[in-house]
Protein backbone atom coordinates (compact mmCIF):
# COMPACT_ATOMS: atom_id res chain seq x y z
CA UNK A 1 0.00 0.00 0.00
CA UNK A 2 2.83 2.42 0.87
CA UNK A 3 4.47 1.70 -2.49
CA UNK A 4 1.25 2.60 -4.33
CA UNK A 5 0.93 5.88 -2.42
CA UNK A 6 4.58 6.70 -3.11
CA UNK A 7 4.18 6.03 -6.82
CA UNK A 8 0.98 8.11 -6.98
CA UNK A 9 2.71 10.95 -5.10
CA UNK A 10 5.64 10.83 -7.52
CA UNK A 11 3.29 10.94 -10.52
CA UNK A 12 1.38 13.91 -9.09
CA UNK A 13 4.66 15.70 -8.29
CA UNK A 14 5.96 15.08 -11.82
CA UNK A 15 2.74 16.24 -13.49
CA UNK A 16 2.58 19.38 -11.34
CA UNK A 17 6.13 20.30 -12.30
CA UNK A 18 5.46 19.53 -15.96
CA UNK A 19 2.33 21.70 -16.00
CA UNK A 20 4.17 24.62 -14.37
CA UNK A 21 6.99 24.26 -16.89
CA UNK A 22 4.54 24.25 -19.81
CA UNK A 23 2.88 27.41 -18.49
CA UNK A 24 6.25 29.09 -17.90
CA UNK A 25 7.55 28.15 -21.35
CA UNK A 26 4.40 28.56 -23.41
CA UNK A 27 2.25 30.78 -21.21
CA UNK A 28 -0.54 32.51 -23.05
CA UNK A 29 1.80 33.16 -26.00
CA UNK A 30 1.81 36.88 -25.35
CA UNK A 31 3.28 39.41 -22.98
CA UNK A 32 -0.02 41.22 -23.42
CA UNK A 33 -3.36 40.26 -21.97
CA UNK A 34 -5.55 38.26 -24.30
CA UNK A 35 -5.23 39.72 -27.79
CA UNK A 36 -8.62 40.03 -29.46
CA UNK A 37 -9.71 37.52 -32.08
CA UNK A 38 -9.74 40.44 -34.52
CA UNK A 39 -6.04 41.08 -33.84
CA UNK A 40 -5.23 37.38 -34.18
CA UNK A 41 -7.12 37.20 -37.48
CA UNK A 42 -5.30 40.32 -38.70
CA UNK A 43 -1.94 38.72 -37.83
CA UNK A 44 -2.86 35.37 -39.42
CA UNK A 45 -4.05 37.08 -42.60
CA UNK A 46 -0.88 39.20 -42.78
CA UNK A 47 1.35 36.11 -42.38
CA UNK A 48 -0.59 34.29 -45.09
CA UNK A 49 -0.62 37.26 -47.49
CA UNK A 50 3.15 37.69 -47.11
CA UNK A 51 3.68 33.97 -47.78
CA UNK A 52 4.82 32.71 -44.36
CA UNK A 53 4.42 28.96 -43.84
CA UNK A 54 4.65 27.08 -40.55
CA UNK A 55 6.40 23.70 -40.62
CA UNK A 56 5.29 21.61 -37.68
CA UNK A 57 3.97 18.33 -36.37
CA UNK A 58 0.72 17.19 -34.83
CA UNK A 59 2.73 15.66 -31.96
CA UNK A 60 4.74 18.82 -31.19
CA UNK A 61 3.62 20.63 -28.01
CA UNK A 62 5.16 23.94 -29.12
CA UNK A 63 3.30 23.66 -32.45
CA UNK A 64 0.05 22.99 -30.59
CA UNK A 65 0.67 26.03 -28.39
CA UNK A 66 1.33 28.16 -31.47
CA UNK A 67 -1.92 26.94 -33.09
CA UNK A 68 -3.87 27.46 -29.87
CA UNK A 69 -2.56 31.01 -29.48
CA UNK A 70 -4.12 31.94 -32.84
CA UNK A 71 -7.39 30.19 -32.07
CA UNK A 72 -9.76 30.03 -35.03
CA UNK A 73 -7.52 32.47 -36.95
CA UNK A 74 -4.93 29.68 -37.45
CA UNK A 75 -7.22 28.16 -40.10
CA UNK A 76 -5.87 30.63 -42.70
CA UNK A 77 -2.21 29.86 -41.97
CA UNK A 78 -0.51 27.35 -44.23
CA UNK A 79 1.07 24.55 -42.21
CA UNK A 80 3.28 21.77 -43.52
CA UNK A 81 3.14 18.51 -41.54
CA UNK A 82 6.64 17.11 -40.96
CA UNK A 83 5.78 14.02 -38.91
CA UNK A 84 6.15 10.90 -41.07
CA UNK A 85 3.41 9.16 -39.07
CA UNK A 86 0.82 11.85 -39.74
CA UNK A 87 -1.72 11.65 -42.51
CA UNK A 88 -0.98 14.06 -45.37
CA UNK A 89 2.60 14.58 -44.20
CA UNK A 90 5.12 16.29 -46.44
CA UNK A 91 8.30 14.82 -45.00
CA UNK A 92 10.14 15.19 -48.32
CA UNK A 93 9.51 18.94 -48.31
CA UNK A 94 10.56 19.20 -44.65
CA UNK A 95 13.82 17.41 -45.47
CA UNK A 96 14.38 19.57 -48.55
CA UNK A 97 13.87 22.71 -46.43
CA UNK A 98 16.28 21.30 -43.80
CA UNK A 99 13.74 21.62 -41.00
CA UNK A 100 15.66 20.81 -37.83
CA UNK A 101 13.38 22.36 -35.22
CA UNK A 102 9.64 22.73 -35.10
CA UNK A 103 7.76 24.86 -35.35
CA UNK A 104 9.73 26.64 -38.07
CA UNK A 105 8.27 29.60 -39.95
CA UNK A 106 9.65 30.14 -43.47
CA UNK A 107 9.12 32.98 -45.92
CA UNK A 108 9.98 32.46 -49.57
CA UNK A 109 10.07 34.94 -52.44
CA UNK A 110 10.29 33.58 -55.98
CA UNK A 111 11.14 30.10 -54.66
CA UNK A 112 14.05 31.39 -52.55
CA UNK A 113 13.97 31.33 -48.76
CA UNK A 114 14.33 34.88 -47.49
CA UNK A 115 13.61 34.43 -43.80
CA UNK A 116 13.32 31.67 -41.19
CA UNK A 117 12.16 31.68 -37.59
CA UNK A 118 12.82 28.50 -35.61
CA UNK A 119 11.06 27.40 -32.46
CA UNK A 120 8.13 28.67 -30.51
CA UNK A 121 7.34 32.34 -31.16
CA UNK A 122 5.43 34.72 -28.92
CA UNK A 123 2.70 36.37 -30.97
CA UNK A 124 4.15 39.87 -30.72
CA UNK A 125 7.62 38.57 -31.60
CA UNK A 126 6.18 36.72 -34.60
CA UNK A 127 4.36 39.91 -35.64
CA UNK A 128 7.44 42.14 -35.41
CA UNK A 129 9.81 39.56 -36.97
CA UNK A 130 7.57 39.08 -39.99
CA UNK A 131 6.67 42.69 -40.66
CA UNK A 132 3.10 42.11 -39.53
CA UNK A 133 3.06 44.74 -36.82
CA UNK A 134 -0.21 44.85 -34.93
CA UNK A 135 -1.23 47.98 -33.06
CA UNK A 136 -2.20 45.87 -30.03
CA UNK A 137 1.44 44.65 -29.78
CA UNK A 138 3.15 48.05 -30.07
Amino acid sequence: MKTGVAILSAIIFFLSGWMLTQKAVYGDNSRYDNPTQETLTELANCLTEKGWVMYGSFTCSACRAERKAFGKAFEVIKEIECNPNAPNNQVGLCLAKKIKKIPTWILEKNGEETNRLEGYQLLEDLASSTGCEMSEFE
